[in-house]
């Protein structure tokens, strides 16, 4: 029952910590283990509420951006997903199809050939989700 590690954040902007703060396995599994050597589940709680890594798909950054952009999301499980990317009238500008791991995952959007605001829209089998992106010339 000992503290292993504790973290510090500042906050630099008006948000709520629940959603920017995540568990996921971008860049090691997020995986815990007992005294006894056994596998665990890892969970953030915040407040005494746990928050599931479950599907999410995050903000382009930059936003607005010229040139290139990242799309983030998270995936609870391995699958197939599809990110549209649609102007303003529903057209369809660029489809990106993929197998994706689960956890984090990250599709470079360049070369777009438009300006203003876009929509991105990533379909897996089971969850979808629409943001706004603003591309400038």
């Amino acid at each position: 029952n000992e503290v292993l590690f504790s973290l510090v954040f500042e906050a630099t902007a008006d948000a709520q910590l629940s959603e920017l703060l995540s568990v996921g396995s971008r860049f090691t599994a997020a995986e815990a283990y007992n005294a006894s050597s056994q596998l665990m589940d890892v969970e953030l709680e915040l407040n005494g509420t746990a928050t599931a890594a479950g599907f999410e798909l995050y903000q382009n950054v930059p936003n607005p951006f010229k040139g290139q952009t990242l799309v983030t999301f998270n995936l609870p499980e391995a699958s197939s997903a599809t990110l549209k990317i649609m102007d303003l009238s529903g057209k369809v500008l660029r489809v990106i199809d993929g197998e994706f791991n689960e956890g984090i995952n990250n599709i470079t959007v360049r070369d777009l050939n438009a300006t203003g605001v876009l929509y991105y829209q990533l379909d897996t089998p089971n969850h979808s989700a629409t943001k706004k992106m603003i591309i400038m010339d």
